[in-house]
């Protein structure tokens, strides 16, 4: 994936707060690269009532997660209001199945993040930032300069992690059941690869692609 595996583990990674001790997912090498991997997160961002929440593209590298929204529409409005959101990434797996009703249950990896929130709508900073979200999803590079037309539209957004808890479970690691309970008989079924980057077919980050474009 193009970002480097980050290997010390983070103060910020709390996985004290998470209630099933067992399902607690410490590997910060593997939680790097799920984040590398996932093409969408969700962002809850405070209000007077409800939590606003939206799906966005991002990236995360370096303790923080890069995004961007339109400058005109609520999000940015929100964030600029009270820069502070929660990020929610996650994949589920499989279904499981086993007789009893309760055992239904799933494979999953999930990790959620609470941010504190700078903005900046400077063109030459969001180009630097657009170039970076491009790192993640267009490495192959081989496209045409971002112009300045659409970096006047947006603002960009660095989330910097405070906290972050990392659950999984998946049964090849043994996350079976609660301590202390019997290993339910689970049948597995799995779920397509959903949005993310491994699960594209190679063409799709060809550096070439364009070049007749350009030419």
């Amino acid at each position: 994936m193009p970002d480097e595996i980050q290997v010390a583990r983070p103060a910020f990674l709390d996985n004290g707060a998470v209630r099933r001790s067992d399902l607690a997912w410490d590997d910060w090498p593997a939680i790097v690269a799920f984040l590398s991997d996932q093409c969408l997160c969700h962002l809850a961002v405070p209000t007077a009532g409800a939590p606003y929440v939206v799906g966005q593209s991002f990236r995360y590298t370096e303790g923080k997660f890069l995004l961007h929204c339109s400058r005109q529409g609520r999000l940015a409005g929100l964030m600029r209001a009270r820069p502070v959101v929660s990020i929610v990434v996650d994949r589920l797996v499989a279904l499981l199945k086993a007789p009893k009703g309760q055992n239904t249950s799933f494979e999953y990896y999930s990790v959620l993040a609470e941010c504190t929130v700078d903005y900046d709508e400077e063109i030459p900073n969001v180009k630097r930032q657009q170039y970076r979200v491009l790192g993640k999803y267009r490495h192959e590079g081989g496209y045409e300069p971002i112009d300045d037309a659409a970096p006047a539209q947006i603002v960009t957004f660095e989330c910097k992690v405070k906290q972050m808890t990392a659950k999984k479970r998946i049964l090849a690691d043994g996350q079976y059941s609660p301590p202390g309970q019997p290993q339910a008989p689970y049948v597995r079924f799995p779920f397509p690869p959903g949005a993310q980057l491994s699960a594209l077919p190679e063409e799709a980050f060809d550096g070439k692609r364009f070049r007749n474009h350009r030419e």
